[in-house]
């Protein structure tokens, strides 16, 4: 785990393994070790539920505690690739969601949705949720191209594609089975909501939030709200703002060129990079200490998992990471490349410059299924290219 959760954890684990005694699982053991309870052959990690019902009163806690025991001791789901179809839902997460759950057949089946979020597929039973992984793909024998289309279009005939229509902002608070975030998944849907005058905004700071709100001139409050509620999120998604483009192709908003408020797409660009790259960084950092070697990545010889930093330039916000001499490193795809050099142990900046600049002049090498993505950077550039890229500096 990341952190010591300390005694409360443990009473916690006690509600949870005396609500499986409950319902007749008297076998179940606690491993705090890993913060989870492990029933027959199924792990059941606490992080999230223990995170998310932190603040609630005893009752609705207790009452959310069941439903989860009841994920795990309900006979009658099916497990059938004909009787769970209709069950699928799409569902959004960042990329590094469960970055620390166990590699192989448990990892969840995902595919880019936009940059930094992945769309995933989960199974909607009466009384829990479950993530189709790949190991799940098996029992089921089909491909997740197969998976994916039927939970798109089983939303789709949940909430049509017409869209939602009002005024105004509208915000959307899911009670877990209304799937809104996954809304604007929907082809036309994000196209075809809002009051049909200005183009509509959609943000989902977390996996219970849906905000709709038209593209009007001052939207800074609204920016920084949603980057509050994301920051403080137990499960957060994204602080962007998403939009259509002229074809109704859903997009990040720092992707509409020239908009009015790209400053403030930019910003939450930029953290959204931040967050998941700091999280990929501890993963990567924690592995090598204590393995010696990445998960799904046993071959990648170990260098130091570089951060991505904000900054702001005339133009708008931007990220940054830094290469160094001497050093080998798993490059983030930051906006741009801080060049420097150590001397008398004191860091010196070189120059700074655009990412595609370095992409395109010195051998990155791309690691393979690597998301957010990193690329090998293991040998400083010869003084011929640090020239040229010198020569695509950006002004600080």
């Amino acid at each position: 785990m990341e952190e010591n959760l300390g005694t409360d954890a443990d009473q916690f684990a006690a509600l949870v393994l005396h609500q499986l005694t409950v319902v007749g699982e008297h076998d179940a053991q606690y491993h705090p070790a890993d913060f989870k309870i492990v029933v027959g052959t199924l792990d059941l990690y606490l992080s999230n539920i223990f995170r998310e019902t932190a603040e609630l009163p005893a009752a609705e806690r207790d009452g959310r505690i069941a439903n989860f025991v009841a994920s795990v001791t309900d006979d009658d789901e099916p497990d059938t690739w004909p009787a769970v179809r209709a069950m699928l839902r799409p569902i959004l997460r960042p990329n590094t969601f469960g970055i620390n759950s166990p590699t192989g057949g448990m990892r969840p089946i995902t595919r880019p949705a936009f940059p930094f979020i992945d769309e995933l597929v989960a199974v909607d039973r009466p009384h829990s949720r479950s993530i189709v992984s790949t190991a799940t793909l098996r029992d089921w024998g089909v491909d997740a191209d197969e998976v994916f289309a039927a939970a798109r279009e089983n939303l789709t005939a949940l909430v049509g594609s017409a869209g939602y229509q009002g005024t105004g902002l509208i915000r959307f608070a899911d009670n877990g089975d209304g799937y809104c975030t996954s809304w604007p998944m929907v082809p036309g849907w994000l196209a075809g909501s809002g009051d049909g005058t200005h183009r509509p905004l959609a943000f989902i700071p977390d996996v219970d939030t849906l905000i709709l709100a038209p593209d009007l001139d001052d939207l800074t409050s609204l920016f920084e709200q949603v980057e509050q509620q994301y920051r403080e999120a137990v499960r957060p998604i994204s602080p962007q703002a998403y939009t259509v483009d002229d074809h109704g192709t859903v997009i990040p908003l720092d992707q509409s060129p020239d908009h009015r408020h790209r400053a403030l797409a930019l910003r939450a660009r930029c953290g959204l990079a931040i967050t998941e790259y700091s999280a990929q960084s501890a993963a990567l950092t924690e592995a090598v200490d204590r393995h010696l070697a990445y998960p799904d990545h046993e071959a990648l010889a170990p260098a130091f998992a570089g951060s991505v930093h904000y900054a702001s330039a005339d133009a708008g916000p931007y990220t940054t990471t830094l290469w160094a001499k001497d050093v080998e490193y798993l490059l983030p795809e930051a906006d741009r490349i801080i060049f420097c050099t150590e001397q008398n142990g004191k860091m010196t900046t070189l120059f700074e410059a655009p990412f595609t600049a370095v992409a395109e002049l010195t051998p990155l090498t791309p690691i393979p299924n690597m998301t957010p993505r990193r690329y090998e950077a293991r040998h400083w550039p010869t003084p011929e290219t640090l020239a040229r890229l010198e020569a695509t500096a950006t002004p600080r």
